[in-house]
């Protein structure tokens, strides 16, 4: 609760964001080593178009400042954690890790998802870390900070979920260079099926070696995907999703995730930075 009475207090006293904005954005930016691809159909509720001028600038202008932020976190403390945050405990059989709040911490340097030796799951013999949004949020900008843990088989991920069944992968990072993004809806019942559009996106840096910022920009009409201040893919979902979304932070063990997981994938954790939501 500190971090955001710091930010409220900056909007009183009639300091813009730009300046704090201009503080906090430093971050070498991770560049494609080759063209986004797209791995799975379109679908009605989404489609995929070139990225755009207009999605380049709109970015910017999240980035420098320009827009109403409403919520921000640096999660340096587990007051905030506890108020603002639910942490999320599963285990699912086609895992390597199961999901338990020992695997959550929090400090100066952000929020820790750590990769841990547990006997508490079912056959895993890790868990690891799961925190969802206890707000619910709308269209807008939302962008992260994080540094993603240097091994493969650990899915270090940043998503949404709406009130409408759909799930926003903003960023699925797999060691050492890879993000999956996607868009997928869950029915709620059987008779619809699940389906699911996205791609992927590699790049010339090792991502587990320094931060990166990952964001979506959500509107009515579509949505876009960024790196590092850069868009790199673009979705028009032509008002399908109307749902407020929870915020969810993530990681995971499999050998689905880039690689076979290590004999000893303890310690190696997902750290977040900080985390902006931004009005439309």
């Amino acid at each position: 609760m500190l971090q955001r009475t710091w930010r409220d207090g900056w909007i009183r006293s009639g300091v813009t964001l730009a300046i704090w904005l201009s503080l906090v954005q430093i971050c070498a930016a991770a560049t494609l080593s080759s063209p986004v691809s797209w791995g799975s159909p379109d679908q009605p509720w989404g489609k995929r178009r070139a990225v755009t001028a207009a999605d380049r600038a709109a970015i910017a202008a999240y980035r420098s400042g320009h827009k109403a932020l409403i919520y921000s976190t640096n999660f340096a403390g587990t007051s905030e954690l506890q108020a603002d945050w639910t942490t999320v405990s599963d285990d699912s059989p086609g895992n390597q890790s199961c999901r338990r709040s020992d695997s959550i911490g929090t400090s100066a340097g952000g929020l820790r998802l750590k990769t841990l030796p547990s006997t508490a799951c079912r056959t895993a013999r890790w868990s690891t870390g799961y925190v969802a949004s206890k707000a619910k949020y709308g269209y807008g900008f939302f962008e992260a900070r994080i540094k993603i843990a240097d091994i493969q088989g650990l899915n270090n991920a940043v998503w949404l979920t709406t009130d409408d069944n759909f799930e926003i992968d903003i960023a699925e990072v797999r060691y050492p260079n890879y993000i999956h993004f996607g868009l997928q809806y869950w029915p709620p019942t059987k008779a619809e099926q699940h389906a699911g559009m996205g791609g992927g996106a590699s790049f010339k840096e090792n991502l587990s070696s320094s931060f990166h910022d990952v964001g979506l920009l959500r509107t009515l009409t579509g949505m876009v995907y960024e790196v590092d201040g850069e868009p790199i893919a673009a979705v028009v979902t032509n008002g399908a999703m109307k749902g407020a979304v929870t915020i969810r932070f993530s990681t995971v063990l499999g050998d689905w995730a880039g690689g076979k997981v290590p004999d000893h994938p303890e310690n190696h954790d997902m750290m977040v930075q900080w985390l902006h939501v931004f009005a439309p």
